[in-house]
């Protein structure tokens, strides 16, 4: 068969009708193939945070499962399967339940602090004074800060002997107020709370901040002008468009508090004194793990103390999944 003369459309027209039919079938393989890349392929963008996540939570996570069912101090290949004891031992422990307690407490302080002085200074932070810049870096400071070097320099300002508290107490006419605070059985969780508060704060003057910016400026003029007053507008109108900002804030401070562990281990030690006033489940998990001396005392019991953070993990993971329930549900109505 001869070529067509001519122009090169002619030409072009005639070399696609004479593509082998090995070409012709192989042609829908590679479209198939782009077509699959196309769809699929941002996935190769995801594989390597999800090959971190798998690494360094999942199997980390399934292990303490797994070594939580021995009894292991932590050191050596000494492994003897129990089974369920070591939760049961937890579960009954009134040591477990104290430290709860006191996470308990720590965390309705902390919300009710965090729910008021935080959304206070938000207010006052959204009507722009001046240097809001510098107001809003101040309170946000602490928040970056070690927890760590924060906690030795309160433990210095609340040392009964060299101390800056009790002198300033006495200063102001208050001196009968002064004492040992991590030493009061009376005081030392509370002022534990306050130290963690102090630390904590910017973070609901940030988030309470962003949702205030978010209100659109005319739903407050069209209150103005129905004749509310300014309370009234904050409560009906300010106060449910903030609900997204306090869902979040309340999660996270319930993951956090139920966490915690550096600021009580700096400032009253891993047995929580005083006489376990201040001991939460974070330093319950260390000392069973390692023992009050270290690793190498003889009372390190490293596979109970998986067990009760499999047991935190489960708790909160329960806690937070109602958390996020209710506090959606309370959003849609308001």
């Amino acid at each position: 068969m001869t070529a067509p003369q001519g122009g090169g459309l002619a030409a072009d027209s005639y070399a696609r009708r004479r593509v082998s039919p090995a070409a012709s079938i192989a042609r829908p393989k590679r479209r198939s193939g782009s077509k699959l890349m196309r769809r699929y392929g941002h996935l190769w963008f995801v594989l390597p945070g999800l090959l971190v996540f798998l690494a360094f939570i999942v199997y980390p996570t399934l292990s303490a499962f797994w070594l939580s069912l021995f009894d292991w101090k932590g050191v050596g290949k000494n492994f003897n399967f129990i089974g369920l004891d070591n939760f049961v031992r937890a579960l009954t422990s009134p040591d477990f339940y104290r430290a709860a307690r006191n996470n308990l407490e720590f965390f309705v302080v902390i919300l009710i602090f965090q729910h008021t002085a935080g959304l206070l200074i938000a207010v006052q932070l959204n009507a722009r004074p001046r240097f809001m810049e510098v107001y809003r870096t101040i309170l946000f400071l602490p928040v970056i800060l070690s927890l760590i070097a924060t906690g030795f320099v309160w433990t210095l300002i609340l040392s009964p002997n060299i101390g800056l508290l009790n002198p300033l107490l006495r200063d102001i006419g208050l001196g009968f107020l002064a004492r040992a605070w991590l030493s009061d059985t009376t005081f030392a969780l509370p002022a534990v709370i306050l130290v963690q508060a102090w630390n904590v704060l910017g973070w609901s003057v940030v988030i309470y901040l962003a949702g205030l910016q978010n209100i659109p400026e005319e739903l407050r003029q069209a209150a103005e002008i129905d004749g509310a007053t300014p309370w009234q507008t904050f409560r009906r109108v300010v106060f449910p468009l903030l609900s997204p900002s306090f869902t979040s804030l309340t999660v996270l401070t319930f993951i956090q508090i139920f966490r915690v562990f550096d600021v009580v281990y700096v400032l009253t030690g891993p047995v929580g004194a005083p006489a376990g006033r201040t001991d939460v489940l974070g330093t319950l998990v260390y000392r069973t793990a390692f023992g009050v001396g270290g690793l190498s005392a003889n009372d390190a019991r490293m596979s109970y103390a998986i067990a009760i953070s499999v047991l935190i993990f489960v708790m909160m993971a329960m806690c937070s999944v109602l958390l996020i329930f209710f506090l959606r549900r309370r959003e849609i109505e308001a």
